[in-house]
């Protein structure tokens, strides 16, 4: 006979609606998981990043005369925070709570 795959089920809840993900493996379902918790965190820390990109020019830094180094690190602070305190704010608080 053939041998009955098991199903690992997801519930997510996003305000009055309930969804129902089904994965072959448990591993597939937990990455998964894990990807929908940070990506709530990207938007906030994203801003953060804008946030300290602002600071450095009132503090001067002022790289808008090199068209480099002023895209660089215009684009790789507010990067460079999202995915670094996501990550970290995964790690320290959602992880806990998860398990």
């Amino acid at each position: 006979m053939a041998e009955e795959k098991k199903k690992y089920v997801l519930e997510i809840t996003r305000g009055h609606r309930k969804y129902r993900l089904e994965f072959r493996s448990e591993e597939d379902m937990l990455n998964w998981e894990k990807a929908y918790r940070k990506s709530r965190l990207y938007i906030p820390y994203f801003l953060a990043g804008v946030g300290v990109n602002l600071l450095l020019y009132k503090a001067g830094l002022d790289l808008s005369r090199n068209l480099f180094l002023g895209a660089l690190v215009g684009l790789a602070v507010p990067f460079t925070t999202m995915f670094l305190f996501s990550e970290l704010h995964y790690r320290l608080f959602m992880a806990r709570r998860c398990k």
